[in-house]
């Protein structure tokens, strides 16, 4: 799963910041975001991942876990992009989000992301933990 995200994701990776494109061409973050997420087989993803992690890391990740992290945010902000926008993002990943959302009401309270762990029990690992091992894999 994690090399299939980090394969798919280089060209948003690569959008995520400022670019120098000449006075002439515009940079559109939108274009770029929808023809990323048309690519996602979002039900292929979810369908080899049967603890149900890319849930958690969802989740964890709305709920405030990882806020320092540049590749948590992006995740975050495409996830979030998906919710709003997509037509395709299945049921279960868009209220994994919006449940992580709910538990980041408390905006005060630093671990709110760990509720996320009672909720995908299956799933053992730390939103930094599965961004850990999505850097470590995404580069075979």
């Amino acid at each position: 799963m994690a090399q299939d995200f980090m394969k798919l994701s280089k060209p948003l990776f690569m959008a995520s910041g400022k670019r120098d494109l000449g006075p002439s061409l515009s940079f559109n973050r939108t274009a770029t975001l929808l023809d990323f997420e048309a690519k996602i087989n979002w039900n292929k993803i979810l369908q080899t991942d049967p603890l149900k992690c890319a849930f958690s890391l969802i989740c964890q990740l709305a709920a405030g876990a990882e806020p320092q992290d540049v590749q948590a945010k992006i995740i975050y902000e495409f996830v979030a992009f998906s919710v709003e926008n997509s037509k395709t993002i299945p049921r279960p990943l868009k209220e994994s989000f919006e449940l992580g959302l709910k538990y980041n009401d408390n905006l005060t309270g630093k671990e709110n992301y760990k509720k996320c762990y009672r909720r995908y029990p299956l799933c053992l690992y730390s939103a930094r933990t599965m961004l850990r091992f999505m850097s470590l894999f995404g580069n075979e």
